[in-house]
C-alpha cells in the first residue's frame, strides 16, 4: 500500500479506477486534509478584522458547502459511486498542488506594504479556493465518465 500521494494525480485517479481505496488510506487523506485545514482556519485575531471584509469571509464560509455540493455533483449526484473516497483523496492532491503553484503570490501578497492588503489577500484565498473547486471537480467528472464508458462497453 502506498500511503498518502501527495502530488501524483494521474495516479490517484488510476488507482480510483482500479478499485475503491481502503478505510486506512482514506482515512490517512483525511487526516491529513483535516489537519491542513484546521491549521489554515486559525484566525490571526478577532479584534483584527475589518468591515470591508465580511462579505468576502461569509464567501469564505459558504465555499466548502459549495464545493461538496458540486463535486457531488460532478461525481453523478445520487448515481455516483465513492463519493466520498474520491472528494477527499483527490481534494488533497489537488489542494496541495494548487498552495504549491499559488505559494510566491502569497509570499508577494505578505510581504507587500500595502493599505489594502488583508482585502486583496482574502480575494486572492477565495480565487484560489474556487480553483481548487472547479479543479476538484474536473478530476472526479473525469472518474465518472470513465465508468460510464467501461459500463457501456460491457
Amino acid at each position: 500500500m502506498q500511503f498518502v500521494v501527495f502530488w501524483d494525480i494521474n495516479w490517484l485517479k488510476e488507482r480510483l479506477r482500479k478499485k475503491p481505496l481502503s478505510g486506512r488510506e482514506t482515512y490517512l487523506y483525511a487526516i491529513c486534509w483535516l489537519a491542513f485545514l484546521t491549521l489554515a482556519f486559525f484566525p490571526g485575531s478577532i479584534n483584527d478584522r475589518s468591515a470591508h471584509s465580511v462579505w468576502l469571509e461569509a464567501i469564505e464560509l459558504l465555499i466548502p458547502v459549495i464545493a461538496i455540493f458540486y463535486a457531488w455533483l460532478c461525481n453523478g449526484g445520487l448515481q455516483g459511486e465513492q463519493f466520498w473516497t474520491r472528494l477527499i483523496s483527490i481534494g488533497w492532491v489537488v489542494t496541495m498542488r494548487a498552495l504549491v503553484f499559488s505559494l510566491p503570490i502569497f509570499l508577494i501578497l505578505a510581504f507587500a506594504p500595502m493599505e489594502q492588503s488583508e482585502l486583496i489577500f482574502e480575494s486572492v484565498t477565495t480565487l484560489v479556493s474556487l480553483f481548487i473547486i472547479w479543479r476538484l471537480g474536473s478530476h472526479i467528472e473525469g472518474l465518472r465518465e470513465v465508468n460510464m464508458t467501461k459500463k457501456t462497453s460491457l
